[in-house]
């Protein structure tokens, strides 16, 4: 299990990598924050290319940035490392997604994926106090660890890693119920993985 994205990327970015970082501005995290995956891959590979529906300041005229969909995307060089943090949930066709990276990866490229769990333990727990758990008004899909096995395989990719990542993100002042909540979910993760909030998987592309 990784703590952290920073510990995530350490483990699977290496400083000869090319990199796509594919929705970069997005990923719950302020640009000029510490925490933020796309300086993290910056601060971590050789190269790093990015991609986004909105860019803004010095990447509008950078020739490594695109203003495009996840689906859409075409670089004229091949990566090491796409990485797609919390990025697949929000899309209207992830299998198109997943066909796009299988042509921009080098022969020894993996895609990154993180995304929440389906199964982690305030969705489960939201279920029994109302209809639906609270989702994010952008989100078009949830995924647990055999359905995005799935949906790589169907696309011609497969996970070489399917992992979880313990997250709490506290930036704000909580309820009790979600003090009690936190505390749970920290007590659970010491002996299982599976109610925890976020999936990450490692794949790369089928021969």
């Amino acid at each position: 299990m990784y703590y952290s994205k920073k510990e995530f990327i350490a483990a699977q970015v290496a400083a000869s990598d090319r990199v796509l970082d594919v929705g970069f501005l997005g990923q719950g995290v302020q640009e000029g924050d510490g925490n933020w995956p796309h300086a993290l891959l910056k601060k971590r590979a050789t190269e790093v290319y990015g991609v986004d529906l909105e860019l803004t300041g010095p990447y509008v005229h950078d020739a490594r940035y695109q203003k495009t969909s996840a689906e859409d995307f075409s670089f004229p060089v091949m990566f090491d490392i796409i990485f797609a943090g919390d990025l697949i949930e929000h899309l209207s066709n992830p299998g198109i997604f997943l066909v796009n990276c299988k042509k921009h990866l080098s022969s020894r490229g993996h895609l990154l994926i993180t995304t929440p769990n389906a199964f982690n333990l305030f969705n489960l727990t939201e279920k029994l106090t109302k209809r639906e758990p609270t989702v994010n008004a952008d989100h078009t899909c949830y995924f647990n660890s055999k359905t995005l096995r799935t949906l790589l395989e169907k696309n011609g990719m497969r996970a070489t890693e399917v992992n979880f990542l313990y997250s709490l993100g506290c930036g704000h002042e909580e309820s009790w119920k979600k003090k009690f909540l936190n505390m749970l979910y920290w007590f659970l993760s010491l002996f299982t993985d599976k109610f925890v909030e976020t999936l990450v998987v490692v794949a790369t592309a089928r021969p």
